[in-house]
């Protein structure tokens, strides 16, 4: 069961225009970048009081989040709910004819996994059990 938004996936071209962006026009700053997504992704949190804005900026022209700025441009990507027992939860999903895109994984919250936006209504969800 879904116990919060843990947060937003955000997909832009420049990681440091984009954290530049978030310190200047908004005054929060965004954690030190981490390399994700297979070694595809750099990324940066924006920590906020009740949610958190993943920044997300493709390595090279390969990955989903390269497709998705060369598709549609930047913007939001998936939104990521939280969860108490990824495994179970996908279990319980792919029961109900949720699909999900691959085995859970570790990412920058917690052990994560992907679900198909033809099951969640056009929406690219996430799930994570963070540790």
């Amino acid at each position: 069961m879904i116990k919060a938004i843990s947060h937003l996936g955000v997909a832009v071209q420049n990681l440091e225009e984009a954290r530049e962006f978030y310190r200047s026009v908004f005054g929060v700053e965004s954690g030190e970048p981490m390399i994700g997504g297979g070694g595809m992704v750099r990324a940066s949190l924006v920590e906020l009081d009740n949610a958190t804005v993943e920044l997300l900026e493709p390595i090279g022209n390969e990955g989903a989040i390269a497709k998705f700025l060369e598709k549609r441009g930047e913007g939001i990507h998936h939104i990521c709910y939280e969860v108490d027992d990824i495994n179970a939860e996908i279990e319980s999903l792919k029961a109900k004819g949720i699909e999900a895109l691959g085995k859970p994984t570790p990412g920058a919250e917690g052990l994560s996994a992907f679900l198909h936006p033809k099951g969640t209504h056009g929406i690219l969800v996430e799930l994570v059990q963070k540790e």
